[in-house]
């Protein structure tokens, strides 16, 4: 890989640029308004990143881990700075023309956290960045969410059956079954709530809900049960896990599609407060789990609220991945390490 188109400059987008240009992979960086912050808009989406995780709300850019470390690639590592481009990825004739001449496209792009928007928004987003790759004969890769399996009784596996349980899994599952059907060679990188140093404030549960409010001195307060195990991954790793799922796509005949799942951890909510309160030197305070009713009643009045009610599976009960293969080749970052590099 010498080239790369990333569509999106949110927190997943963000560190695979870093770790890209770490390995001295040309970057750009897609997003509409062509400038190097993230959360620039797609067609009224969020040029952020995919929502990867149980998330409906992220953080310093300083972690201690190198991104380069995680990057399974040799070669040169002379670092060039990402070129920013101003496209409209659901614009085809613009995508087209940011994608000119590079040899994958990591499409990192989402919508606001409303499925009616969802709706609208990313098959049409999907399908656009779908067909770009196969006319330009080049893979594509996306991160993907555990909701088209978010009713399922067992662990997640690469394997697993479809179950969603509400508008989001169902579109979800959707663009899955889309991507595996398209002409386009693609992959799916299955990830857990994320966190880590990129991580934003307003899609990552643990540090909104957990390491943020206990390093003010609050008590932490997750629309979750906290004890039980709750699927996570490290964003370092889930960006090394899609960056090695490219590679992989060079050794598969055209017009496939593979799901992978990142590099995971399942500890609980309670576990990962506690770990906080000890690396800030705190006592511990037992997280308060914010009743099912109580989120239903507040998303009456606010959407976020409303979507997390109805991804209760996966908050209220034991929500378990299994690591798939792309864990062995990149390792797994220990979850530990994700809260510090927040802190």
């Amino acid at each position: 890989m010498r080239t790369a188109l990333i569509i999106g400059n949110g927190q997943i987008g963000s560190e695979i640029a870093t770790q890209l240009t770490e390995s001295g992979v040309a970057v750009r960086i897609a997003t509409r308004s062509g400038g190097g912050t993230s959360g620039a808009g797609v067609s009224g989406a969020t040029l952020s990143d995919e929502a990867t995780s149980g998330t409906a709300t992220g953080a310093v850019r300083d972690g201690t881990q190198s991104a380069r470390s995680h990057h399974p690639s040799s070669g040169s590592t002379t670092v060039c700075a990402p070129v920013h481009v101003k496209a409209d990825a659901s614009d085809r004739a613009q995508l087209a023309e940011a994608a000119a001449g590079v040899d994958v496209i990591f499409a990192c792009a989402h919508a606001p956290y409303d499925s009616r928007k969802w709706e609208q928004i990313l098959p049409r987003l999907d399908a656009a960045i779908l067909d770009t790759a196969a006319e330009l004969d080049i893979p594509v890769v996306f991160p993907e969410s555990v909701y088209a399996f978010a009713g399922l009784n067992s662990p997640i596996t690469e394997s697993s059956p479809f179950a969603p349980v509400e508008d989001k899994g169902l579109i979800r599952q959707r663009l899955l079954e889309a991507r595996s059907a398209h002409s386009a060679t693609s992959a799916s990188i299955i990830a857990g709530d994320l966190f880590g140093r990129t991580a934003e404030n307003w899609s990552s549960v643990v540090r909104m809900c957990i390491t943020e409010p206990i390093s003010h001195g609050r008590r932490a307060m997750v629309p979750a049960c906290t004890d039980v195990p709750h699927g996570i991954t490290v964003i370092a790793d889930h960006a090394a896990a899609m960056i090695r799922a490219a590679e992989r796509l060079g050794d598969v005949p055209a017009g496939t599609h593979r799901l992978f799942i990142a590099p995971a951890s399942n500890p609980s909510l309670a576990e990962i407060a506690d770990f906080t309160a000890d690396i800030l030197g705190r006592k511990h305070k037992r997280p308060i789990s914010i009743p099912r009713w109580a989120t239903r009643a507040i998303g009456a009045f606010e959407r976020s609220f409303f979507e997390l009610n109805r991804l209760a599976p996966i908050w209220y009960e034991p929500c378990v991945i299994t690591p798939g293969e792309l864990a062995a080749e990149v390792g797994t970052t220990d979850w530990r390490e994700g809260v510090r590099q927040m802190l």
